[in-house]
């Protein structure tokens, strides 16, 4: 490329090429290949290459010139022809790319001097499969077998995950529940999709099974969705004894209702659910009898709630209820619902004189109440003193109690004692146990009643002792990566969790979530995506926001707030008596993936040091690293940070291999290629392999060179105990002065060797002094009957050795000396031990035989 600019400016300075135009034809074609001139009268640019998860897209030209006739588009080629809509408009829509593949498509356009500009873009489409499906809706299984086959369809070329969510649970609270289901596998086709709990199912059981198929890629998605409606079991668990006071003060429908004692649990109301009459269960009212002017009816079951209705005037109403669908019929025992009329109003916990800060409502439901201390109220041991109001529209001699409930914090429950008996304006006098307040929640319940004692009611009062430790509401900058077309998600941590950690009363019944906003965006993006409100609570690590679907910044902020947008201040008193922020905001940048590119493999023979080159990160970070390298060698890398740079010390036959990392700047993408440094040949001397066998009572050593440079030759080294050595021989080497590229062979006899264990090894001298050793071997002179023999050798996947003892142990070593792999010769294998060598790469290896009695016995084998 450098020499092609240098010579385009060399002619058009020279004068070569005379016209000023067409020099700067030739260069912007040099830079901008896809752009096309004709005769510098008009250019034009299909635009950039794309990769899309659909089957439609839009194809943007643009250009500049002289032009005498529109623009064109053809279809050049792919794996199914497209349907261009405009096909002589600059921007026109392609649909129709309904097989996955590259599409290439070339614009056209005449230029007023008569050439042609053209240029051409290819889309690369990843369409939904038309063979995706995640199966057909399965409505008639009972709960009570619980079990059925999915028939989903993942299609090649893409991976899938399955999940479920409860449609109760979707459209009675807008929470994402699988509660009481499972997949064998959730990552095949057509795993078994089960209930844990099947007769007694403790959540309506009717399901979204959604499977979600990703390529392989990662970068497109689609999801199919089939309905697992089980039939529910009909043989319901209902409270036989019911007794009911209404709340004056509740305004709304459904003021009556009594509790299925267990599961199996259902829903008759909510759409989609197992027990709707649409879904093929239907429930009854059987009156036994009721108070006169009384006209109670069936209404619905939600989920765990009985709801009635006609329930107009008190009394006690007795009933049966009859389920019936495709799995049975039941009809329950007598149920005795008892009407007593009205309890007291709800007293309030902010009388006149002690409202917020120092007394707050709502604590968790409307009714309940509570304050906040600081942590400086650890140890106190002086008594607190909460007040409550009797509702004005109620007589002022209604009973109330004060007792300790719930989570008790560390130190055990106060003591309670209430004052005011007879009046309006009433008091709790909380006496902490011994060793004062404790960090925590304590909770108390209070009871009003009415003085004949027909019905009463009761409330929740709870004091909060903070800690003081609450870090401001944060969490870290995320950083994701984009590749190039689709949407993506980052999961997001939450801040640590505190409520029942600090310790199980601390925050005990508080519904808290974490709320997200959008403050900014990238131009052009949609909408991020948060879950629904139980998958953000206080008490989970981490939440997702998904649909991320461009590069760049998304600004959030996170909020800690009551689940109930009624709840008091108790979250901010939490906070303020930590001196902290319960709001803050973070970023998620969607950074776009660069691919890395380590270059190509080298031979690097006879050579001891290489250059690589990665490409550039671009405004990431690259970093060189080993992926492995021969046994013996310590090669380095000059400078692993830099995509040019020198790899040295590979004095070992074998692979280099190297990673080329490339990370984004925030570190969101990553991107890795792989390259090796092939050396079949290293200096100065190669030692293939060195044998010792007993010859008589006399030991041959044999072995053998590859190359050979400056080899001076080998000091034969002998000992009894594989520590101690001394020099018993010397073998010059046969190569003309120390240097050889060919194979060269070497023998050495001992005629002397010790009675009992013998080890021996080669020191390798060059003509500088400098040496090197090889693998040690062990011979034993010492008596035996051991006769070993090892076929086939040459061999491929298994070799059998006949006359090992069992216990002997069996090691294989390269040429290197390097054991590769051990065995042990156990009893089970009969009259031959078999070695599995398959995994092996061609070449010559030493089988050693060690047996219990200290005989060594080596046989060279070769790997075909």
């Amino acid at each position: 490329m450098k020499n092609r600019i240098l010579c385009y400016l060399f002619l058009c300075r020279k004068k070569v090429l005379r016209h000023g135009l067409l020099c700067l034809v030739l260069l912007v074609q040099l830079f901008f290949p896809d752009v096309s001139f004709a005769q510098g009268s008009c250019t034009i640019n299909a635009g950039g290459n794309e990769i899309i998860c659909g089957s439609s897209t839009t194809l943007n030209a643009s250009g500049g010139g002289s032009f005498s006739g529109g623009p064109e588009w053809f279809f050049v080629s792919g794996p199914v022809t497209p349907v261009i809509e405009s096909p002589n408009s600059m921007s026109t829509n392609v649909t129709g790319m309904t097989n996955s593949g590259n599409y290439i498509f070339r614009v056209t356009r005449l230029c007023e001097n008569g050439s042609t500009a053209n240029s051409q873009v290819t889309i690369t489409a990843r369409p939904k499969p038309a063979t995706f499906t995640a199966g057909p809706d399965i409505t008639n299984i009972c709960a009570t077998v619980g079990t059925t086959s999915l028939s989903g369809v993942i299609p090649a070329g893409f991976t899938g995950q399955w999940r479920a969510e409860n449609i109760y649970s979707r459209s009675r609270y807008s929470t994402t529940e699988s509660g009481n289901s499972e997949f064998s596998d959730n990552t095949i086709a057509a795993p078994v999709f089960s209930l844990i709990n099947k007769a007694d199912h403790e959540l309506d059981p009717a399901y979204l099974a959604i499977l979600r198929i990703t390529s392989l890629d990662g970068i497109c998605s689609y999801e199919d969705t089939a309905v697992v409606r089980f039939i529910p079991n009909p043989v319901i668990k209902p409270q036989l004894d019911n007794y009911m006071c209404l709340d004056p003060d509740y305004v709304g429908p459904d003021p009556h209702y009594f509790y299925l004692e267990s599961a199996p649990y259902f829903d008759t109301y909510f759409t989609g659910s197992a027990g709707t009459v649409a879904s093929g269960t239907n429930v009854t009212l059987n009156v036994v009898s009721q108070p006169s002017g009384g006209n109670i009816s069936f209404k619905n079951i939600d989920n765990q709630i009985v709801v009635l209705d006609g329930i107009n005037v008190t009394g006690v109403y007795k009933f049966t209820l009859k389920v019936e669908n495709d799995c049975g019929s039941y009809t329950t025992p007598e149920i005795s619902y008892e009407f007593s009329g009205e309890r007291p109003h709800a007293v309030t916990f902010q009388p006149s004189g002690h409202g917020a800060p120092e007394q707050l409502m709502i604590y968790y439901v409307s009714a309940s109440g509570g304050e906040v201390h600081c942590s400086a109220k650890v140890g106190s041991t002086t008594p607190e003193v909460f007040y409550f109001s009797i509702h004005p529209s109620d007589q002022p001699d209604l009973i109330s109690s004060v007792e300790p409930s719930g989570i008790i914090p560390p130190g055990g429950a106060p003591a309670v004692v209430v004052s005011g008996a007879g009046t309006y304006n009433r008091y709790a006098t909380v006496t902490p146990p011994a060793g004062g307040w404790r960090v925590g929640t304590y909770k108390f319940s209070v009871y009003i009643n009415n003085v004949d004692g027909s019905c009463g009611s009761v409330q929740d009062y709870y004091i909060h002792v903070s800690d003081g430790n609450r870090p401001n509401v944060s969490v870290p900058d995320q950083a994701v990566c984009y590749p190039g077309t689709g949407a993506v998600s980052a999961t997001i941590p939450l801040p640590a969790v505190y409520k029942g950690v600090v310790n199980a009363s601390y925050f005990q019944d508080f519904d808290g979530r974490y709320e997200f906003e959008v403050i900014s965006q990238p131009a052009g993006s949609s909408d991020p995506e948060f879950t629904t409100d139980n998958l953000r609570l206080f008490t989970l690590s981490s939440t997702t926001i998904s649909n991320l679907d461009k590069a760049g910044d998304y600004v959030f902020r996170i909020t800690a707030k009551g689940y109930n947008s009624d709840v008091g201040p108790f979250l901010d008193q939490e906070y303020a008596c930590s001196g902290t922020s319960l709001s803050s905001t973070f970023t998620i940048r969607v950074e776009n993936l660069i691919n890395a590119n380590a270059g190509s493999d080298q031979d690097v023979s006879y050579e001891t040091s290489a250059s690589i080159a990665g490409n550039l990160p671009g405004t990431g970070t690259g970093h060189w690293s080993w992926v492995g390298y021969p046994a013996g060698a310590t090669p380095s890398i000059v400078d692993p940070n830099t995509n040019l740079t020198t790899v040295n010390g590979m004095t070992k036959v074998g692979i280099y291999e190297l990673e080329w990392t490339i990370t984004s700047l925030y570190g969101g993408c990553v991107s890795k290629d792989r390259v090796q440094l092939i050396s079949s040949a290293v200096l100065p001397v190669s030692i293939i392999v060195l044998e010792a066998a007993r010859s008589g009572n006399t030991a041959l050593l044999n072995w053998h060179t590859a190359t050979e440079t400056d080899n001076r030759g080998f000091e034969v080294e002998r000992s009894t105990d594989g520590s101690s050595w001394q020099t018993i021989g010397f073998v010059s080497s046969k190569a003309n002065g120390g240097n050889s590229s060919s194979r060269l062979t070497y023998s050495f006899i001992d005629n002397t060797p010790y009675n009992g264990v013998n080890y021996y090894r080669l020191k390798q001298v060059d003509m500088n002094g400098a040496s090197e050793y090889t693998a040690t071997r062990q011979l034993n002179f010492g008596n035996s009957s051991v006769t070993v023999k090892m076929y086939p050798n040459p061999a491929k996947s298994t070799v059998s050795l006949t006359g090992v003892e069992v216990g002997s142990v069996i090691r294989v070593e390269d040429a290197l000396g390097k054991t590769v792999l051990t065995t042990v010769r156990t009893a089970d294998l009969q009259s031959a031990g078999i070695i599995n060598i398959a995994g092996l790469p061609r070449g010559i290896y030493m089988v050693v035989i060690n047996s219990r009695g200290g005989d060594t016995i080596t046989r060279k084998l070769i790997k075909d």
